[in-house]
Order: structure tokens, then sequence, then C-alpha cells
């Protein structure tokens, strides 16, 4: 935004008119008039006073301290990224350190445009001196980002910075910056994390932080199946829910996962139809996997998995609100009234007691 433009926001914003802001400078009101249409500018004198006259700084006058909108950036490297298109690296590559000078405070702007300028890099016609420098520009731009307040773009520009120190063998920056990156947020930092610990060879901490993932990505799908099926089968499509039902259960059962997880899906199936006789069949499995220990260890996908400590007594503490939700939910209204449900509500939860 030109000084022009802020010097109008500014003056509007506190009620101010031209005319006012002329007599407090020390000019007059067609001079304040030619400023904000961009016909001339202040001379650097009056900055501290329009400053405090517009209860600003002369940086935020001048654009310093300004940022660009999400709309503005993209649209911005937009451009930059068609004319890397057409065969001009080199001149979005200015372009875009161009625009980052003139918004230096922007680190919206400095992390868009080095994954722009950078994945042009990658099919660009260069010199190696060429290639070396932009390189070596675009490395900066994430290390600004990497110390900005804002924790999503620091924490991605890390990540980058991450994967850079493990290209060039330089493990323990890598792991320095990997260890800035919270464990569970954005980016998820864990496959890194193994490529970094296979590049030291330490294969078996990596194969369980992947083991891990998996397990995580596959609990997650399963759950999500079995919260879809009854938005299926309430709109009468009961052949989708079906399939998702087998999809879900030959999945567990490929993996090895845990039994509880490959009877879900299918009794939200039955209980959707409101099929009394299936329904009560697969809470009664899956009550029985409840309390069943599952030694993921077993399992070929986990095998560099330690057995949790405690893990026997899993049931104990996941029953209880299995039980709460099968006698309170109004989803399981339909079963309360058969002797055969309640009987088995009754011996599981004398089994909590």
């Amino acid at each position: 935004m030109a000084i022009g433009e802020i010097l109008r926001e500014k003056r509007k914003a506190l009620g101010l008119t031209q005319e006012q802001v002329a007599n407090y400078v020390g000019i007059t009101a067609p001079a304040v008039n030619k400023w904000e249409k961009g016909l001339s500018c202040p001379d650097l004198t009056f900055l501290p006073v329009l400053a405090r006259l517009l209860k600003t700084d002369p940086n935020t006058l001048l654009g310093f301290q300004e940022n660009l909108t999400d709309r503005e950036i993209t649209l911005f490297l937009n451009d930059a990224a068609q004319r890397t298109k057409d065969g001009d690296y080199l001149q979005a590559f200015s372009m875009a350190m161009e625009k980052v000078r003139e918004y230096p405070q922007c680190a919206g702007l400095q992390h868009s445009a080095a994954l722009v300028l950078e994945g042009g890099l990658l099919m660009a016609e260069l010199s190696d001196e060429d290639r070396e420098r932009c390189q070596g520009q675009i490395t900066g731009l994430y290390e600004r980002v990497a110390q900005s307040d804002d924790l999503i773009l620091s924490n991605s520009a890390r990540y980058m910075l991450a994967s850079k120190s493990i290209q060039r063998g330089d493990y323990d920056k890598a792991q320095e910056l990997l260890d800035r990156i919270p464990k569970k947020g954005i980016p998820d930092k864990r496959a890194l994390q193994a490529d970094l610990l296979v590049k030291q060879g330490k294969t078996a901490e990596a194969a369980a932080i992947l083991e891990r993932m998996a397990l995580n990505s596959l609990q997650e799908t399963l759950m999500t199946v079995a919260k879809l099926i009854p938005l299926l089968a309430a709109d009468g499509n009961i052949k989708q829910a079906e399939q998702l039902a087998d999809a879900s259960r030959a999945e567990c059962e490929a993996y090895g996962l845990w039994q509880y997880s490959a009877k879900l899906a299918p009794m939200q199936l039955a209980v959707s139809r409101r099929d009394v006789r299936e329904s009560i069949r697969l809470i009664a499995a899956m009550l029985r996997a409840a309390e069943t220990p599952w030694e993921l260890s077993a399992c070929p996908l986990f095998c560099h998995q330690s057995r949790k400590e405690n893990s026997e007594k899993m049931g104990q503490v996941f029953l209880p609100s299995l039980l709460a939700d099968l006698e309170r939910s109004p989803e399981f209204a339909f079963l309360r009234e058969e002797p055969a449900f309640r009987q088995l509500l009754a011996e599981y939860r004398e089994k909590c007691q």
C-alpha cells in the first residue's frame, strides 16, 4: 500500500479532515490532497509529525511494517509461477525477491515465495552459479520465516530447513530443527524424523515411527468409516454402507488390528438397520474384544512396537465408558427392552465392579 493510501486510511480512521492535517503539519490542504492521491510525497521531515498526529509510527507510514493479505500474496505468486513456467525463472525470482524487500515483515509472503521459487528451481535451466545463488537466497527466506512469530509458518520453515540439512548430511542441525517442531501439529515431522534416523543407521527407530504413523492413519480411517455408515443408511444408501462395513472388517483382518475395531463398522451398520439379533451379536463380540489385551507387537505391521505397560488392564479402563454409551446413547434405545441385551450389559457391568 502506497504512503498516500496509508495517510488517507489513518486520517479517516481518526475522523480528521485534510484541512486539520494540513494545519497540524503546517502546510496547505491541497498539499495533503496531493499526498493522498499519490501525486507527491511528504518530505521526510514531516514523517515524525504525521506519525504523532495519526497515532502511528514512520515505519508504518512508509509501509515497512505492513503485511500483504493472503489473496494479494496468492495473486502475486501466481504471476511469478507463470513466468517460471514460461521459462523466465530469473525474472520471476528477481520479481519475488523485490516484493520480499518491499514487505520485509510479511512472513507469509516470504514462506510462499520460498516454496514457489524452490519448486520452479527444480525445472529451471540455469547455470550452476545462478542455481547456487538462487538456492542460497531461498534458504535465507526459510531461515527468516523460522524466526517469525507465526508458529505454523515458522515450524513449516524449520521442516524445510531440516530436510535440506538431511540432504547435505548435517544430521545434528536437522535434529536440532526437528526438536523445535512440536510433536503434534502442523507440519507432521514424524516422516522426516524417520528419514533422518535411516540416514543415521537407526532403522529400528525409524520403523517404529512409521509403524505408529500407519496405526494412527488406519485407526482414523476406521473411526471415520464407522461414523459415515449411519449417515449412508439414513439416506437409503444401504449397499454403499454394506461395502464400507465389509472393507473396514477386511482392513482390520489384513493388518491384524484389534478385533474391537474389526467389529465397529459392521455393528454400526446393524444398529442403523435396527437389526436386533445382529446388533447384539456384534456388540457382544466388541465387549469380548474390549477386555482382551491386544498384543501390538504380534502384528506383522507393528513388529517394532513394544508392549505398553498395563495393556492387560486396558479393558478395565475402556469397558465402563463403552457400557455407559450402550446404556444411554439414543442409537441403542431400540435394544434396551431386549432380554439378551439387558443380560449382556448386566454381565459386563458386574465385571467392571
